[in-house]
């Protein structure tokens, strides 16, 4: 009996003790990387831009997404271990060295998934802006520009309509990854980009979710469920994450960027697309009359995918897409971004100053911090 006692404590210390060394890492990763821009980018050319591309040439011979296997993995453990601790807990008397290494088994472990987002993926929440690394302009914007933003997307609705072609999901991801390596200067010539269709399908749906990169394996997940004209601008977003950029709106604005320097018209009339939703919204609380107005202009096949997102959304609508929107606000706000999920919203000014900008400068190399 001793001798079990003395077992549980050896473990005990052991565990605490890994704990202790992930906190004190988590704790000067942090400090460092908010020390300064240079450590920033020490951290996105040295760790993450070589981790991701080795993890992306393994990764992708997969044709499953090992990062959707490593969720589910977690999750049941997780709940595993919470189900023990609080087992422990209610019979402490009887299990007072179990009690007490449970919880810290449980504590290090989360640690130790936190110790591999830092390295993965945590650094690149520290980096500027795109707006500011691409000296965009945004003090101009206004409730005018708004209304002209909306009704420029709608007039490019309207004139890329008779060329959309409607996209598989495989033809969509080779796409983009090419578009991202001959329109930008992401590492490696895009070697580390690689989409892959999620394994949870239309769970995805339920929780309002679109697409997700995984910080732990490096893979971007799609929901391969959502509509064709969604796709092209749902995969560029997701590859945008890839190259290191962490913040939504950025996400969003360089997918647009990347999608209407394409050329592609196709990629071109989904950027707008899911832009218009934005500016839309937007313009319908602020003057609704004009935003009707706007709307009324645009072309039947454009208020036909309008209305096929408006059934979609209606038929998956539940508590799920609340509960998990909330968490993700909160993941959002933990990581620097103070808007939090209302911070995809803002590339609607960012966009609007990147298309303000000489088009010479718009049709250059884009460059990613």
């Amino acid at each position: 009996m001793q001798s079990l006692h003395h077992n549980w404590n050896r473990r005990y210390k052991q565990k605490l003790i890994s704990l202790g060394i992930s906190l004190v890492f988590i704790a000067l990763f942090i400090v460092y990387m908010q020390y300064g821009s240079g450590h920033v980018d020490m951290y996105n050319k040295y760790l993450f831009q070589p981790f991701q591309l080795i993890r992306i040439k393994i990764l992708k011979h997969i044709p499953v997404s090992i990062g959707d296997v490593v969720y589910i993995s977690l999750g049941i453990g997780l709940l595993t271990a919470l189900i023990r601790t609080v087992y422990y807990a209610i019979n402490r008397s009887q299990y007072a060295d179990k009690w007490k290494y449970a919880i810290v088994r449980l504590l290090a472990g989360i640690a130790s998934v936190c110790f591999w987002f830092m390295i993965g993926w945590g650094g690149n929440y520290y980096k500027q802006s795109l707006t500011t690394y691409w000296q965009l302009e945004e003090g101009h914007w206004s409730d005018t520009a708004l209304k002209q933003f909306d009704s420029c997307l709608a007039s490019q609705l309207n004139a890329l309509a008779t060329h959309y072609k409607e996209p598989n999901f495989e033809n969509v991801t080779h796409k983009a990854k090419d578009y991202y390596a001959t329109t930008t200067d992401c590492h490696k010539n895009g070697k580390g980009l690689y989409v892959k269709p999620s394994l949870f399908g239309n769970l995805l749906q339920y929780m309002g979710v679109s697409g997700y990169y995984n910080p732990l394996t490096g893979e971007a997940q799609v929901n391969d469920k959502e509509p064709a004209f969604m796709m092209p601008y749902l995969v560029s977003h997701e590859l945008a994450h890839q190259t290191g950029v962490a913040a939504e709106d950025d996400a969003n604005l360089l997918a647009y960027a990347v999608c209407m320097n394409s050329s592609d018209t196709t990629f071109m009339y989904s950027a707008c697309f899911n832009l218009w939703l934005y500016t839309h919204m937007q313009l319908r609380m602020r003057d609704s009359i004009a935003a009707n107005t706007i709307k009324r202009g645009i072309n039947p096949l454009t208020i036909s995918h309008l209305e096929t997102l408006r059934k979609l959304r209606r038929k998956y609508r539940s508590k799920w897409g609340r509960y998990t929107g909330e968490m993700y606000d909160q993941y959002l706000k933990l990581n620097h971004q103070k808007e939090g999920i209302e911070s995809y919203d803002k590339v609607t000014v960012s966009a609007w100053a990147w298309l303000q900008k000489d088009s010479t400068k718009r049709k250059g190399l884009i460059r990613i911090p």
